[in-house]
This record gives structure tokens, C-alpha cells and sequence, in this order.
């Protein structure tokens, strides 16, 4: 069993794509002398209100006045140095849904933070390259001769008054809220599905 200071539950965005929230971090105290770029560290920061807080991030840069860390989803380095006087440990393994593995430092953990800053950006490139094409599909109005998809509305009451659900294989994929002429579609559905007011 392990000590309650050994375990963190992990909170927030800034490691998106290595933890989710909710997931529990295993971590020991090292000395510092011992972390390398792609360790994975627990230390005592501040939130960007200025709060005191424990961050989860990983090393990436040594420098004679302390460690620079680096969260997995953040696009720029934390202000504050890791240094002997705010660290609590490094972080060994996640927990998620009662399945343990290890979490990676050192090169190859360098490595798996890199693949996934390389991914993000592709993603954003490719949202914004691709922008103006889908934009245009969706207005042309091609969409449904092509792909029509099995879809079906369910009314339902609420005590703000009625919402309709779009549900395609199970799921919502769609909300129309006549009363406050409010319509949210997921992608792609938004390419078949039309708006309630202009369909009428």
C-alpha cells in the first residue's frame, strides 16, 4: 500500500494526451540531481492566478539555476524552475480504471512529448487548411445525396421548455432548443443535418 504522499490524483489540461483527469499518479522523491529531461515531476508552482499550486509537468532544459518544465499540452515553458527547494518527486506510474503502467523519462519519454506536440500542430494546421473546404461542402449542399446516415429526433421536456435530440448509432450527435432558436451539431453531421428554421 502506498503512502498518501506517494499519490496524486491528476487535475486540469496542461498534460492532455499522456493523464486525464482523474488519473492517479504514483510518484517518489528523487533528489534532484537525479532528474533528466523527460522525467515527469511533481513540484510546487503557482496557477496563473498566482496560486500556490502542485504542477504536473515534465523536464525538458537544465539550467545552473534549476530544471525548466514543460506541460505535454502547453505551448510554452513554465515561468518557475524546478529547483531542490519546491520539488516532491517524480512521477513513476498512472492509474486508469484499475490499469497501471509506467510513466517514461528520460529520452524516450522526451521523445513521446515531442510526438505529441508534433501531433497537436499537425491537428491544428490541418483544421485550419481545411476550414475554407469543409465550409464550403456544408454550404454547397452535396453532402446529403452522398452520405445519408440513419438519424432520429427524440422530443424531449425540460423545465426550460422542450429540446429536440438528433441521435445517430446511439448517440447524440445533434440539440435543437426551439425556444431559444439554439442549434448545436457535432461534425459531420452539421454536412446532412440542417438547421431546424431553414428545413421548415
Amino acid at each position: 500500500m502506498l503512502a498518501d504522499y506517494n499519490v496524486r490524483f491528476y487535475r486540469g489540461r496542461s498534460m492532455a494526451g499522456t493523464f486525464r483527469p482523474g488519473d492517479c499518479l504514483t510518484m517518489v522523491p528523487v533528489p534532484l540531481a537525479e532528474l533528466r529531461p523527460g522525467d515527469v515531476v511533481v513540484y510546487r508552482g503557482a496557477n496563473h492566478q498566482g496560486q500556490a499550486h502542485e504542477l504536473v509537468h515534465r523536464i525538458v532544459g537544465i539550467t545552473p539555476e534549476g530544471l525548466v518544465a514543460l506541460g505535454d499540452n502547453s505551448p510554452s515553458a513554465d515561468p518557475i524552475l524546478v529547483t531542490a527547494d519546491n520539488l516532491l518527486g517524480r512521477v513513476t506510474h498512472v492509474q486508469r480504471k484499475g490499469k497501471a503502467r509506467v510513466v517514461h523519462g528520460g529520452l524516450l519519454g522526451l521523445w513521446q512529448a515531442r510526438i505529441l506536440h508534433a501531433r497537436r500542430s499537425v491537428l491544428r494546421l490541418t483544421a485550419r487548411v481545411g476550414r475554407r473546404p469543409y465550409h464550403w461542402l456544408r454550404e454547397s449542399g452535396l453532402m446529403p445525396g452522398l452520405w445519408r446516415p440513419s438519424v432520429s429526433t427524440v422530443r424531449l421536456a425540460t423545465e426550460d421548455g422542450p429540446l429536440i435530440k438528433y441521435i445517430c448509432g446511439g448517440r447524440t450527435v445533434a440539440r435543437w432548443w426551439p425556444w431559444q432558436k439554439r442549434f448545436e451539431c457535432h461534425k459531420p453531421y452539421d454536412l446532412f443535418i440542417p438547421h431546424p428554421d431553414d428545413a421548415q
